[in-house]
Protein backbone atom coordinates (compact mmCIF):
# COMPACT_ATOMS: atom_id res chain seq x y z
CA UNK A 1 0.00 0.00 0.00
CA UNK A 2 1.63 3.45 -1.28
CA UNK A 3 0.78 6.29 1.53
CA UNK A 4 1.38 9.87 0.92
CA UNK A 5 1.62 11.36 3.80
CA UNK A 6 1.93 14.92 2.25
CA UNK A 7 -0.59 16.09 0.05
CA UNK A 8 -3.14 18.92 0.32
CA UNK A 9 -6.78 19.98 -0.02
CA UNK A 10 -9.26 22.91 0.10
CA UNK A 11 -12.48 20.94 0.52
CA UNK A 12 -15.71 22.29 -0.98
CA UNK A 13 -17.75 22.62 2.55
CA UNK A 14 -14.94 24.77 3.49
CA UNK A 15 -15.38 27.05 0.46
CA UNK A 16 -19.10 26.75 0.70
CA UNK A 17 -19.08 28.37 4.20
CA UNK A 18 -16.95 31.11 3.02
CA UNK A 19 -19.07 32.05 0.63
CA UNK A 20 -22.40 31.90 2.87
CA UNK A 21 -20.63 33.65 5.70
CA UNK A 22 -17.03 35.26 4.41
CA UNK A 23 -16.82 37.42 7.93
CA UNK A 24 -17.63 34.47 10.20
CA UNK A 25 -14.94 32.11 8.21
CA UNK A 26 -12.33 35.34 8.46
CA UNK A 27 -12.11 34.87 4.44
CA UNK A 28 -13.78 34.86 1.18
CA UNK A 29 -13.81 33.46 -2.14
CA UNK A 30 -13.42 35.77 -5.22
CA UNK A 31 -11.74 36.01 -8.88
CA UNK A 32 -9.12 37.72 -9.99
CA UNK A 33 -8.37 39.65 -12.95
CA UNK A 34 -7.85 36.69 -14.79
CA UNK A 35 -10.28 34.58 -14.03
CA UNK A 36 -8.94 32.65 -11.06
CA UNK A 37 -10.30 31.46 -8.16
CA UNK A 38 -8.91 32.73 -5.41
CA UNK A 39 -9.51 32.43 -1.48
CA UNK A 40 -8.80 36.17 0.06
CA UNK A 41 -8.20 36.56 3.56
CA UNK A 42 -8.60 39.29 6.01
CA UNK A 43 -5.09 39.49 6.54
CA UNK A 44 -4.64 40.27 3.02
CA UNK A 45 -3.07 36.79 1.80
CA UNK A 46 -4.51 35.23 -1.35
CA UNK A 47 -4.40 31.75 -2.55
CA UNK A 48 -5.28 30.54 -5.97
CA UNK A 49 -7.67 27.18 -5.64
CA UNK A 50 -7.26 25.29 -8.58
CA UNK A 51 -9.84 22.31 -9.33
CA UNK A 52 -7.59 19.49 -7.98
CA UNK A 53 -7.86 21.19 -4.58
CA UNK A 54 -11.38 20.95 -4.17
CA UNK A 55 -12.52 17.20 -5.75
CA UNK A 56 -11.72 14.69 -4.17
CA UNK A 57 -12.08 12.29 -7.30
CA UNK A 58 -9.55 14.38 -9.51
CA UNK A 59 -7.37 13.88 -6.08
CA UNK A 60 -7.70 10.43 -6.19
CA UNK A 61 -7.45 9.56 -9.67
CA UNK A 62 -4.38 11.80 -10.42
CA UNK A 63 -2.47 10.44 -7.54
CA UNK A 64 -3.35 7.02 -8.38
CA UNK A 65 -1.42 7.85 -11.30
CA UNK A 66 1.44 8.70 -9.54
CA UNK A 67 1.52 4.92 -7.99
CA UNK A 68 -0.64 5.75 -4.93
CA UNK A 69 -3.01 3.74 -3.37
CA UNK A 70 -3.39 6.64 -0.03
CA UNK A 71 -3.78 10.32 0.43
CA UNK A 72 -3.24 11.64 3.99
CA UNK A 73 -5.12 15.38 3.23
CA UNK A 74 -4.78 18.31 5.13
CA UNK A 75 -5.39 21.76 4.34
CA UNK A 76 -3.24 23.87 1.88
CA UNK A 77 -0.96 25.74 4.62
CA UNK A 78 -1.16 29.20 3.32
CA UNK A 79 -4.89 29.27 4.11
CA UNK A 80 -3.65 28.07 7.63
CA UNK A 81 -5.94 30.46 10.33
CA UNK A 82 -2.90 31.29 12.27
CA UNK A 83 -3.30 35.15 12.14
CA UNK A 84 -7.07 35.18 12.98
CA UNK A 85 -8.79 36.23 15.90
CA UNK A 86 -9.69 32.84 18.33
CA UNK A 87 -12.95 32.87 17.30
CA UNK A 88 -12.56 32.75 13.61
CA UNK A 89 -9.91 30.61 13.75
CA UNK A 90 -11.81 28.13 15.66
CA UNK A 91 -14.28 28.24 13.59
CA UNK A 92 -12.29 27.85 10.42
CA UNK A 93 -10.93 24.87 11.61
CA UNK A 94 -14.11 23.08 12.74
CA UNK A 95 -15.41 23.55 8.90
CA UNK A 96 -11.96 22.27 7.86
CA UNK A 97 -11.70 19.20 9.99
CA UNK A 98 -15.33 18.51 9.82
CA UNK A 99 -15.07 18.48 5.98
CA UNK A 100 -11.96 16.58 5.65
CA UNK A 101 -13.12 13.60 7.78
CA UNK A 102 -16.33 13.52 5.50
CA UNK A 103 -14.13 13.27 2.71
CA UNK A 104 -12.25 10.28 4.42
CA UNK A 105 -15.15 8.60 5.47
CA UNK A 106 -16.53 9.01 1.99
CA UNK A 107 -13.52 7.60 0.23
CA UNK A 108 -12.71 4.92 3.48
CA UNK A 109 -9.02 3.08 2.54
CA UNK A 110 -8.03 5.44 0.28
CA UNK A 111 -8.04 9.00 1.42
CA UNK A 112 -6.85 9.44 5.47
CA UNK A 113 -8.09 12.46 7.30
CA UNK A 114 -5.22 14.93 8.88
CA UNK A 115 -6.95 17.91 10.80
CA UNK A 116 -5.85 21.49 12.12
CA UNK A 117 -5.50 23.28 15.56
CA UNK A 118 -5.92 26.80 16.36
CA UNK A 119 -2.65 27.17 17.94
CA UNK A 120 -3.10 30.47 18.63
CA UNK A 121 -4.95 29.69 21.67
CA UNK A 122 -3.96 26.46 23.41
CA UNK A 123 -6.89 25.97 25.01
CA UNK A 124 -8.96 25.36 22.18
CA UNK A 125 -6.51 23.86 20.39
CA UNK A 126 -6.53 21.04 22.99
CA UNK A 127 -9.84 21.26 23.02
CA UNK A 128 -10.17 21.01 19.00
CA UNK A 129 -7.75 18.06 19.14
CA UNK A 130 -9.94 16.06 21.60
CA UNK A 131 -12.91 16.18 19.35
CA UNK A 132 -11.33 15.23 16.40
CA UNK A 133 -9.32 12.30 18.08
CA UNK A 134 -12.78 11.33 19.32
CA UNK A 135 -15.59 12.23 16.88
CA UNK A 136 -13.34 11.67 13.58
CA UNK A 137 -11.13 9.26 14.65
CA UNK A 138 -8.82 11.50 13.38
CA UNK A 139 -5.23 9.87 13.86
CA UNK A 140 -2.86 13.01 12.72
CA UNK A 141 -2.72 16.69 12.93
CA UNK A 142 -0.77 19.40 10.88
CA UNK A 143 0.60 22.08 12.85
CA UNK A 144 2.85 25.30 11.42
CA UNK A 145 6.66 24.92 12.71
CA UNK A 146 6.01 27.92 14.36
CA UNK A 147 2.74 29.98 15.51
CA UNK A 148 3.15 33.87 15.84
CA UNK A 149 6.89 33.70 16.10
CA UNK A 150 6.87 31.80 19.13
CA UNK A 151 9.10 28.18 18.73
CA UNK A 152 7.56 25.45 20.24
CA UNK A 153 10.05 25.04 23.41
CA UNK A 154 7.71 27.84 24.79
CA UNK A 155 5.94 26.56 27.93
CA UNK A 156 2.79 27.22 26.55
CA UNK A 157 2.31 24.77 24.08
CA UNK A 158 3.27 21.88 26.67
CA UNK A 159 0.14 21.19 27.09
CA UNK A 160 -0.98 20.69 23.35
CA UNK A 161 2.16 18.14 22.64
CA UNK A 162 1.34 16.48 26.11
CA UNK A 163 -2.01 15.72 24.90
CA UNK A 164 -1.29 14.44 21.37
CA UNK A 165 1.23 12.06 23.04
CA UNK A 166 -1.62 10.74 24.92
CA UNK A 167 -4.24 10.63 22.02
CA UNK A 168 -1.08 9.01 19.98
CA UNK A 169 -2.01 11.50 17.39
CA UNK A 170 0.97 12.10 14.73
CA UNK A 171 1.89 15.50 14.07
CA UNK A 172 3.23 16.69 11.00
CA UNK A 173 4.81 19.97 11.03
CA UNK A 174 4.74 22.17 7.76
CA UNK A 175 6.05 25.71 7.51
CA UNK A 176 3.78 28.81 6.76
CA UNK A 177 5.31 31.69 7.96
CA UNK A 178 8.84 31.49 7.58
CA UNK A 179 12.12 33.15 9.86
CA UNK A 180 13.96 35.29 7.85
CA UNK A 181 11.33 36.59 5.56
CA UNK A 182 12.26 40.06 4.81
CA UNK A 183 15.33 38.81 3.48
CA UNK A 184 13.90 36.05 1.32
CA UNK A 185 11.59 38.34 -0.72
CA UNK A 186 13.03 37.29 -3.92
CA UNK A 187 13.68 34.46 -6.20
CA UNK A 188 10.86 32.72 -4.18
CA UNK A 189 13.50 32.01 -1.36
CA UNK A 190 11.03 32.28 1.36
CA UNK A 191 9.89 28.39 -0.09
CA UNK A 192 13.15 27.30 -1.27
CA UNK A 193 15.03 28.53 1.81
CA UNK A 194 12.67 29.69 4.19
CA UNK A 195 10.57 26.51 4.47
CA UNK A 196 13.03 23.98 4.93
CA UNK A 197 15.02 26.58 7.33
CA UNK A 198 11.43 27.07 9.62
CA UNK A 199 11.35 23.12 9.71
CA UNK A 200 14.79 22.90 10.82
CA UNK A 201 14.15 25.86 14.27
CA UNK A 202 11.28 23.75 14.86
CA UNK A 203 12.86 20.44 15.03
CA UNK A 204 15.82 22.02 17.11
CA UNK A 205 13.22 23.61 19.61
CA UNK A 206 11.46 20.08 20.22
CA UNK A 207 14.70 18.67 21.05
CA UNK A 208 16.97 21.28 22.60
CA UNK A 209 14.47 22.36 24.45
CA UNK A 210 13.44 19.66 25.75
CA UNK A 211 9.91 18.60 24.59
CA UNK A 212 11.08 15.58 22.92
CA UNK A 213 12.73 14.45 26.27
CA UNK A 214 9.70 15.10 28.64
CA UNK A 215 7.56 13.34 25.79
CA UNK A 216 9.35 10.10 24.68
CA UNK A 217 6.45 8.51 22.91
CA UNK A 218 5.53 12.09 21.12
CA UNK A 219 5.17 11.11 16.87
CA UNK A 220 6.40 13.99 14.97
CA UNK A 221 6.88 13.57 11.32
CA UNK A 222 8.45 16.55 9.33
CA UNK A 223 7.46 17.81 5.65
CA UNK A 224 9.88 18.55 3.03
CA UNK A 225 12.32 15.96 4.26
CA UNK A 226 13.14 17.52 7.76
CA UNK A 227 14.55 20.79 6.66
CA UNK A 228 18.74 21.15 7.08
CA UNK A 229 18.40 18.51 10.11
CA UNK A 230 19.22 15.34 8.50
CA UNK A 231 22.30 16.71 6.66
CA UNK A 232 23.68 19.52 9.95
CA UNK A 233 22.87 16.50 12.73
CA UNK A 234 26.70 16.20 13.13
CA UNK A 235 27.12 20.27 14.19
CA UNK A 236 24.22 19.77 16.17
CA UNK A 237 25.94 16.42 18.17
CA UNK A 238 29.28 19.10 18.48
CA UNK A 239 27.64 21.88 19.85
CA UNK A 240 25.63 19.68 22.38
CA UNK A 241 28.85 18.46 23.53
CA UNK A 242 30.87 21.43 23.40
CA UNK A 243 28.25 24.50 24.23
CA UNK A 244 26.36 24.70 27.75
CA UNK A 245 24.30 26.75 26.11
CA UNK A 246 22.78 23.86 24.40
CA UNK A 247 22.81 21.42 27.30
CA UNK A 248 20.30 22.70 29.74
CA UNK A 249 17.31 21.16 28.90
CA UNK A 250 18.28 17.31 28.00
CA UNK A 251 20.33 14.59 29.31
CA UNK A 252 20.99 12.26 25.76
CA UNK A 253 22.73 13.06 22.85
CA UNK A 254 21.07 14.64 20.15
CA UNK A 255 21.32 11.63 17.94
CA UNK A 256 18.51 10.06 19.97
CA UNK A 257 16.52 12.64 20.16
CA UNK A 258 16.51 13.34 16.69
CA UNK A 259 16.47 9.72 15.45
CA UNK A 260 13.00 9.83 17.00
CA UNK A 261 11.40 12.04 14.61
CA UNK A 262 10.26 11.01 11.30
CA UNK A 263 10.57 12.59 7.56
CA UNK A 264 9.09 12.87 4.21
CA UNK A 265 10.79 12.11 1.31
CA UNK A 266 9.80 15.67 -0.93
CA UNK A 267 13.25 16.37 -1.41
CA UNK A 268 13.49 16.33 -5.52
CA UNK A 269 16.78 14.30 -5.52
CA UNK A 270 17.36 10.95 -5.44
CA UNK A 271 20.51 11.19 -4.26
CA UNK A 272 19.44 13.30 -1.60
CA UNK A 273 16.60 11.03 -0.93
CA UNK A 274 18.40 8.27 -0.85
CA UNK A 275 20.40 9.98 2.11
CA UNK A 276 17.69 10.88 3.72
CA UNK A 277 16.79 7.08 4.24
CA UNK A 278 19.73 5.93 4.84
CA UNK A 279 20.64 8.53 7.84
CA UNK A 280 17.53 8.88 9.50
CA UNK A 281 16.66 4.89 8.70
CA UNK A 282 14.39 3.47 6.42
CA UNK A 283 11.51 3.32 9.30
CA UNK A 284 11.42 6.96 9.87
CA UNK A 285 10.98 8.13 6.74
CA UNK A 286 7.36 8.38 4.92
CA UNK A 287 6.57 8.81 0.99
CA UNK A 288 4.85 12.46 0.67
CA UNK A 289 4.65 14.60 -2.49
CA UNK A 290 3.24 18.11 -1.50
CA UNK A 291 0.39 17.19 -4.10
CA UNK A 292 -1.32 19.33 -5.77
CA UNK A 293 1.01 22.67 -5.43
CA UNK A 294 3.38 23.77 -7.70
CA UNK A 295 6.47 22.10 -5.27
CA UNK A 296 5.13 19.03 -5.82
CA UNK A 297 7.34 16.55 -6.13
CA UNK A 298 5.83 13.93 -9.16
CA UNK A 299 7.12 10.74 -10.20
CA UNK A 300 8.55 9.48 -6.33
CA UNK A 301 7.45 5.95 -6.66
CA UNK A 302 9.50 4.73 -8.97
CA UNK A 303 12.36 6.71 -8.01
CA UNK A 304 12.11 4.81 -4.17
CA UNK A 305 11.44 1.73 -5.96
CA UNK A 306 14.95 1.68 -7.95
CA UNK A 307 17.13 2.65 -5.15
CA UNK A 308 20.21 0.07 -5.12
CA UNK A 309 20.89 -1.36 -1.91
CA UNK A 310 17.62 -0.86 -0.25
CA UNK A 311 15.63 -3.85 0.70
CA UNK A 312 12.19 -4.66 -0.79
CA UNK A 313 10.87 -4.51 2.97
CA UNK A 314 13.34 -1.12 3.45
CA UNK A 315 11.37 0.35 0.26
CA UNK A 316 7.96 -0.83 1.64
CA UNK A 317 8.05 0.61 5.00
CA UNK A 318 9.49 3.79 3.20
CA UNK A 319 6.16 3.75 0.57
CA UNK A 320 3.74 3.07 2.99
CA UNK A 321 4.40 0.78 5.97
CA UNK A 322 5.54 3.77 8.00
CA UNK A 323 2.83 5.78 7.50
CA UNK A 324 0.51 2.34 8.23
CA UNK A 325 1.25 2.39 11.31
CA UNK A 326 1.71 5.84 12.53
CA UNK A 327 -1.68 6.56 11.30
CA UNK A 328 -3.04 2.83 12.73
CA UNK A 329 -4.08 1.52 9.61
CA UNK A 330 -3.76 -2.18 8.62
CA UNK A 331 -0.75 -2.12 5.80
Amino acid sequence: MRIDIHSHTAPAKYIEAMRRDPKSMGCRFEKDERGRQMIVQENGRTTQVRENLVEPELRLKEMAAEGVDVIVESLLPPLLPMWAPTAVAVRVCQTVNDAIAEDALRYQGRMVAMGILPLQDIGEAVRELDRIAKQHRMPAVLIPTNVGGKNFDEPEFFPFFERAQELDVLIFMHPHEVAGADRLERYWLSNLIGNPLDTTIAQASLIFGGVLERLPGLKVCSAHAGGYSPWIRGRWRHGHSSRREAQGKITRPVYEYLSRLYFDTCIFDPVSLEFLIRTMGSDHVLLGTDYPTPMIDAGQVPVITAIDGLSAADKEKVLGGNAARLLGMTS
